[in-house]
């Protein structure tokens, strides 16, 4: 009877150790296809450009805030064409606000509550995954805290204007910092925003 037990014991502890062997296996490729770099598909498109904190400050809704999930687990959206070309793409990226520095009047969400934005960026299936982007536009980063300028787009929706100069990344600890601000035009906005929107940013 002991040596029954003993085996059904065994048996039992092996089939628990393969759960957790494939549980831990299917987690760490899920992880990995998260972290490991997409192809990127930049497209040139013409947008309204903004060159000082003034002209920014034109935007309907400025705000502070923080996106809550990883771009991979975001709403992406796409529209064809009836001959199968893309037409349109973009991303809904939730931000929880942390701070509404202008805002219309009919706008009625406040700090610390969650607005979908658009970005103009996506994921597409185009022989296999891709992420497709307007001039080179990089998302804002999870957890990261952002001055973000928008505009409403006649749909009751906010898209994020000047493509990637409309969103500021304020996380000093951050070294992920966007590209275009390698050149000196986009260093010179955001110091110029930075100091316009001082009395916001602790």
């Amino acid at each position: 009877m002991n040596l029954k037990m003993n085996r059904l014991y065994m048996k039992i502890a092996i089939g628990i150790m393969l759960t957790a062997i494939v549980f831990v296996c299917a987690a760490f490729s899920t992880f990995s296809k998260k972290n490991e770099p997409m192809e990127t598909i930049s497209l040139e498109a013409l947008y309204m450009t903004y060159e000082s904190a003034e002209e920014l400050d034109e935007a309907d809704l400025i705000l502070i805030g923080t996106p809550t999930s990883d771009f991979s687990d975001r709403e992406h959206k796409t529209s064809f064409y009836a001959d199968g070309s893309l037409q349109d793409f973009y991303t809904l990226t939730e931000i929880e606000i942390d701070k509404i520095i202008k805002s219309p009047n009919d706008f009625d969400l406040a700090e610390s509550e969650t607005l979908a934005i658009i970005e103009p960026v996506g994921i597409i299936e185009l022989d296999g995954t891709k992420k497709i982007t307007i001039d080179e536009y990089k998302e804002m980063e999870q957890g990261e805290k952002y001055i973000i300028f928008l505009n409403d787009n006649g749909h009751g929706q906010y898209s994020v204007i000047n493509n990637d100069l409309g969103k500021f990344n304020l996380d000093s600890k951050s070294a992920k910092s966007e590209k275009s601000f390698s050149q000196n035009p986009a260093i010179t906005l955001k110091e110029d925003v930075l100091d316009k929107y001082s009395a916001f940013i602790e």
